[in-house]
């Protein structure tokens, strides 16, 4: 068994930007709400439409969350097109039924939101210091 608990912080503290973080912050609560709302592919859309000006925070955000899905074996398709990235995550794998992708879908979505809140929390951290 896979404790995911510590991976999601391990990330989620990589994804700050630390030169600035009211960005990173900014850019998790706005993505946390999109995958929140609706769902993975329509945050693969988010980040990749993001200003330039929040570039830096959606690179972290995007590469901290592939390396995640990765290592927990949630998900390894190719990073470099966002919205193909995070639609692929909802297929379904060869040998796996329908519900166990559902399953498996759920669980990278609850993943990625936790990973963000806590992305949020430690950005918030950086701000007051």
């Amino acid at each position: 068994m896979l404790n995911l608990e510590p991976l999601a912080a391990r990330a989620a503290n990589a994804m700050v930007d630390l030169q600035d973080a009211k960005t990173s912050e900014n850019v998790m609560t706005k993505a946390l709400a999109v995958l929140t709302e609706q769902g993975v592919y329509a945050f693969g859309l988010f980040l990749a439409t993001r200003k330039p000006k929040e570039a830096n925070a959606v690179t972290l955000i995007h590469t901290q969350i592939c390396n995640l899905l990765r290592d927990t074996g949630l998900y390894t398709g190719p990073t470099n097109d966002k919205p193909t990235y995070y639609r692929g995550i909802s297929d379904v794998r060869q040998g796996e039924t329908p519900v166990d992708a559902l399953r498996r879908l759920l669980l990278t979505k609850q993943l990625m939101e936790i990973t963000l809140t806590y992305g949020r929390y430690h950005a918030k951290a950086m701000n007051h210091d």
